[in-house]
């Protein structure tokens, strides 16, 4: 049994190169070593590592958008659980976050480790749910959907601010175009989709339940059997779609928030980009 808590550092390159196995172990895929990288690289982040006789056992990461910042990939292997590394990975990032002047740190907690966010002083908000379910078959794009063009970026800031209540530009513009798409029911953009790189689904905003539906389709003409996509419990339009076409709950997650609660509207949220960074 370890009693001791292990080194917590920040994650050297060459950490960074072995987090894979770290997030397999404890019960993540290996891909998320991917994401933390990127929150480093592109998203002002930071990763820390926890190190014990050589061996990372644990990890955390950040990501800083202009006055919020997220904490994701928390993560510990089974033999070091329960001694408070979890919660002591997480203040590490959290102290970055503030350092680096966020005034509202949010997250995503599974039922575990909420409790571990709620001593740190995360408050608890929305439910999201992860569902899955079957791709719809690729042919021609009709309706008001269409591939994103690098004209659309300005129309699809806004759009994400209005709806997310955070300036996510440092993300927008470092995956925009690729992946994206856009709907324009009347000539002007009413919503978007950013795809992942690490997963299926993607970040989906539209400003009203027909455009959000819309988007949705389209991102089920996917390749593949399954797409799995995260939306807030309160958008009820999304969700009930989603049920009635045959998706069903992979799992469940909270968002919580720390410092001033953010001026968001999850019914104008069809998708998360990711359950690091929502």
């Amino acid at each position: 049994m370890v009693t001791r808590l292990p080194t917590i550092r920040s994650g050297r390159p060459d950490d960074l190169a072995r987090l894979g196995p770290v997030f397999e172990q404890a019960g993540f895929g290996g891909r998320l070593a991917k994401v933390v990288e990127f929150a480093r690289a592109r998203l002002d982040g930071e990763v820390v590592v926890a190190e014990a006789h050589g061996e990372l056992v644990g990890v955390a990461a950040g990501a800083v958008f202009r006055g919020t910042g997220w904490v994701g990939g928390v993560a510990v292997v089974p033999a070091h659980r329960r001694i408070g590394l979890g919660g002591a990975l997480t203040q590490a990032i959290v102290e970055f976050l503030e350092a680096s002047g966020v005034a509202t740190v949010l997250l995503h907690a599974t039922a575990l480790g909420r409790p571990v966010y709620e001593r740190l002083g995360f408050v608890p908000e929305t439910p999201y749910r992860t569902l899955s379910g079957p791709t719809m078959p690729r042919g021609p794009r009709e309706g008001p959907v269409r591939a994103g063009q690098a004209a659309d970026l300005e129309a699809v800031l806004a759009l994400d601010l209005a709806a997310t209540g955070e300036d996510r530009r440092r993300l927008l513009t470092a995956l925009w175009p690729t992946g994206g798409l856009v709907a324009v029911p009347d000539g002007r953009p009413l919503g978007y989709h950013l795809a992942s790189p690490w997963r299926t689904g993607g970040a989906t905003i539209a400003a009203d339940p027909g455009t959000g539906l819309a988007l949705l389709d389209a991102v089920r003409a996917a390749a593949g059997e399954e797409v799995a996509i995260s939306v807030p419990t309160a958008n009820a339009a999304a969700v009930d779609a989603l049920e009635a076409a045959g998706f069903s709950e992979v799992y469940r997650t909270i968002r919580m928030y720390r410092g001033p609660r953010v001026p968001w509207d999850p019914a104008a949220l069809f998708g998360a980009h990711s359950l690091f960074w929502g």
